[in-house]
């Protein structure tokens, strides 16, 4: 089992992150798969930030046949997805992340909440 922590901040260096998470996902992914979970790490990245105002942190572990995506922050509150609005501006990221993982969820820990996603390590073909 492969891990990568990568701490964000508030205003995220998010071509930074995606190029770590692209040099560990090189390894640990075949090539078809890799824009999909860079799109779900973005997502989950993008909404801690939105709704916290601050920082936090990714981790990417890799299992047999699977890459778990968490991005944990500050804040209790846990997301919500919501169904398509045509009169809401966003508020489609999670749907995105569900529609691409295998699985997703979130927890609450001590110092705040976890978003996880499951990633597959090769096409279900």
């Amino acid at each position: 089992m492969d891990t990568l922590r990568l701490s964000f901040t508030d205003d995220p260096d998010s071509a930074s992150i995606r190029r770590s998470a692209r040099r560990a996902l090189d390894g640990w992914q075949t090539p078809d798969l890799i824009g999909d979970t860079l799109v779900v790490i973005t997502e989950l990245i993008h909404n801690a930030v939105k709704h916290t105002g601050d920082g936090g942190e990714l981790v990417m572990i890799r299992r047999s046949g699977s890459v778990l995506i968490e991005v944990s922050d500050h804040s209790s509150d846990l997301p919500r997805a919501y169904p398509p609005d045509a009169r809401r501006i966003g508020g489609r990221g999670l749907m995105l992340v569900a529609a691409l993982a295998r699985d997703w969820g979130s927890r609450r820990v001590k110092a705040g909440k976890v978003v996880w996603a499951q990633m597959p390590t090769a096409s279900d073909n």
